[in-house]
């Protein structure tokens, strides 16, 4: 008799994504199975770092401390999975906490992973293509609500694309403990709880309505254990009501905490930010007269792995918002893709000589999309169109794109010609800095080759002597039939040589 044997799953094909929440720290690690994520580990721990940020937005030691041995946790496990298969992205408390930075050096540093901090919108966008992925196929339109700690979103959306996207500033630990000190539940702060979310969300109420949807599903750990509990109690025969919670609220202001309520299917780790949660649902329901909620058991971290998946799959949202920015500010795409074009060649013969290589960044891609948006100030003004340029890409909500490639970017237009400012590096990672200098001469060099914007392909050899010594040659006489271009290429010989480069013209 032959025993059988299930294969073993080699760590190539882990994909894990972490999610450092406001509240919780989650991780997940999957595989991709005949189209399928199948998930083969998860952990999550109770941080509380919103929790842990004091009158001055700092993070204090404790929590600091908390977040940094959760991640060396997570980082022990993920050690062997290949980098280009792990996503680490942190949200709203990261997004605001002034020491923020120290705190990303260390993690990195335990986890081994660079941790992407996501706007409000794109944290939106995620959470809603992990929870469609674990929904059954339909054309329903769907409204999805999380409710994290220190924000809550809130997304329109068929299938696998959403048509709106909505951030908040109210979490269930940031109204917990505004309206609920030391735990303490009474029907006036409640009342008051709930009537400060209803007005943080009337703004969007109108155009949420508007748009429509016709079901209603809730994703994150306050929703799911709203849900249980109305449930368990039998508060509602499935998912969440407005009645059901009013029977929960009624509980909880009975017991004056939910520290001290005995209440079947609470779990401890939920009790110190119940209220604010079940306050922000209840606002939401009576906003936007929702009769019922089903609870989805997919969030955040299940879109990261989907996202990862697609960029590894082609099909990276990133290029979509690049195109969608580019037809917003009536970009010329043929100039910018022809300096595109110039620059990946450029970076193909000097990535290896400079090691322009950084791990949880694309660089190549990432100079080819500074090239592609290099221009979309100029729809604001030609004078100081690269400051426009650079503040539009700051700016905007760009799918996709976390903080981190949005400063990269961002400094290298704004650096494309002109006066170098090396002080537009300071907030990039320490990782991607150094890279900055090189990064910027390739893109300043295609797009002076271009000036002449005659659409001709150019694809000059580029020789590195001695790591800033830089000799460009072109074919037989093009920079004599190209005297403008000859010029501007001489004047940048100048600019450059100003932060340490040496450019010779060969021709």
């Amino acid at each position: 008799m032959t025993e059988s044997t299930t294969p073993s799953i080699s760590n190539d094909e882990l994909f894990a994504a972490i999610d450092l929440g406001s509240n919780s720290f989650h991780m997940i690690i999957a595989r991709e199975t005949h189209g399928q994520m199948q998930v083969v580990d998860k952990h999550k721990e109770m941080v509380r770092l919103r929790s842990g940020l004091d009158k001055n937005g700092k993070l204090t030691d404790k929590a600091f401390q908390d977040g940094i041995a959760c991640l060396e946790r997570f980082g022990q496990r993920i050690k062997d999975i290949p980098s280009k298969n792990v996503r680490a992205v942190g949200t709203n408390t990261l997004r605001n906490a002034t020491n923020s930075r120290e705190f990303l050096k260390q993690a990195k540093d335990v986890l081994g992973h660079s941790i992407q901090i996501i706007a409000g919108q794109e944290e939106a966008r995620l959470i809603y293509l992990g929870v469609a992925h674990g929904l059954p196929n339909s054309d329903e339109q769907r409204l999805v609500m999380d409710i994290g700690g220190g924000s809550t979103e809130y997304i329109i959306g068929q299938q696998f694309e959403n048509s709106h996207l909505t951030s908040t500033e109210m979490g269930c630990v940031s109204i917990t403990q505004n309206f609920f000190p030391k735990g303490k539940i009474t029907a006036e702060n409640f009342n008051e709880a709930t009537a400060k979310c209803r007005q943080i969300l009337r703004p969007h109420r109108k155009t949420l309505r508007k748009k429509g949807w016709n079901v209603a599903i809730g994703a994150s750990g306050s929703i799911k254990s709203i849900g249980i509990i109305l449930e368990i109690n039998s508060w509602s025969e499935s998912g969440i009501t407005l009645q059901g919670m009013h029977e929960l609220s009624k509980a909880l202001i009975k017991a004056g905490s939910a520290y001290s309520i005995k209440l079947a299917g609470l779990k401890d780790e939920r009790r110190p930010v119940l209220v604010g949660g079940l306050a922000i649902l209840m606002a939401t329901f009576i906003e936007l007269n929702i009769e019922h909620m089903q609870v989805s058991q997919n969030a955040l971290r299940e879109g990261l792995i989907f996202d990862t998946l697609g960029r590894l799959n082609a099909e990276d949202v990133r290029e979509i918002s690049v195109k969608a920015m580019q037809k917003w500010m009536e970009v010329d795409t043929e100039q910018a893709d022809m300096v595109a074009q110039t620059a990946q060649s450029l970076y193909k013969q000097s990535h290896n000589i400079w090691n322009l290589h950084s791990d949880g960044y694309d660089l190549k891609r990432l100079l080819k999309w500074a090239c592609r948006l290099h221009e979309v100030g100029i729809s604001i003004s030609f004078k100081r169109s690269r400051h426009h340029s650079s503040y539009l890409i700051a700016q905007a909500d760009m799918a996709g794109f976390n903080q981190q490639e949005k400063q990269v970017l961002s400094a290298l237009v704004l650096n494309q010609r002109g006066k170098y400012n090396p002080n537009s590096f300071d907030e990039i990672d320490e990782s991607v800095k150094p890279l900055m200098p090189y990064l910027t001469v390739l893109l300043r060099l295609a797009v002076r080759i271009h000036r002449g914007r005659d659409l001709e392909h150019v694809d000059p050899i580029l020789r590195i002597a001695d790591d800033k010594t830089l000799y460009l040659e072109f074919d037989d006489n093009w920079l004599n039939d190209h005297p403008l271009t000859r010029l501007d290429l001489e004047s940048e010989a100048k600019q450059v040589n100003r932060f340490g480069f040496n450019l010779k013209l060969l021709d």
